[in-house]
C-alpha cells in the first residue's frame, strides 16, 4: 500500500569505492553498491547476474559478474584512534615522513611523492563515492598535513 515505483535516493545506497579488473585486462574506479548486509563479499557472491556500479563521473551502470576478473578495494586511509598520539604527532611533525621519502631524497622525488598522496587523499578523488563524513573530513586532514609537509621541504 506504500511502496513507491520510484528509485530509492541515492544518500541511501551503501556502497564501496574498489578497482575493478575486467576479464579483458582493463581496470576501472567504481563505486559497487553493497547488499543490506553492507559486505562487499555478499554483493560479489549473490545470484545477480549484475553488479550496480558508479563510474568516476558518477553515472549508474550495470557490469555482468561473468565480465569481472579481480575486485580490489580501494585504499581507504585509516583514521588513527589513539587521541595521545595525534597529540604528541602534533610536537613532532616530519615532513619526511608525511610524504614517505628519506631526508636525502632529491627535489624530483619529493615533488612525485607529493603528487602521487595528492591525488591519493584529494576530496574530489572520493566526491562521487557517497563516503561518511568522517573519511571525507580526513582525507581533508590528509591533505592539509601533506601540504604542509611539502611547503616544508619542497622545493
Amino acid at each position: 500500500m506504500f511502496e513507491s515505483n520510484a528509485p530509492p535516493s541515492k544518500s541511501h545506497v551503501n556502497r564501496t569505492s574498489v578497482i575493478v579488473t575486467l576479464s579483458d585486462g582493463t581496470a576501472v574506479n567504481l563505486a559497487i553498491r553493497l547488499t543490506m548486509t553492507s559486505k562487499l563479499a555478499d554483493a560479489l557472491n549473490n545470484t545477480d547476474h549484475f553488479l550496480d556500479v558508479l563510474d568516476t563521473e558518477g553515472r549508474q551502470t550495470f557490469i555482468a559478474k561473468q565480465a569481472v576478473r579481480k575486485v580490489e578495494l580501494l585504499d581507504a586511509p585509516r583514521a588513527s584512534l589513539n587521541i595521545q598520539r595525534r597529540s604528541t604527532d602534533r610536537a613532532v611533525f616530519d615532513p619526511y615522513a608525511v610524504l614517505g621519502v628519506d631526508k636525502e631524497s632529491n627535489a624530483a622525488a619529493i615533488r612525485q611523492a607529493y603528487h602521487d598522496l595528492v591525488r591519493k587523499y584529494h576530496p574530489d578523488q572520493f566526491a562521487n563515492y557517497h563516503l561518511p563524513k568522517e573519511m571525507m573530513d580526513y582525507a581533508a586532514a590528509m591533505l592539509v598535513r601533506i601540504n604542509l609537509a611539502y611547503e616544508q621541504i619542497g622545493s
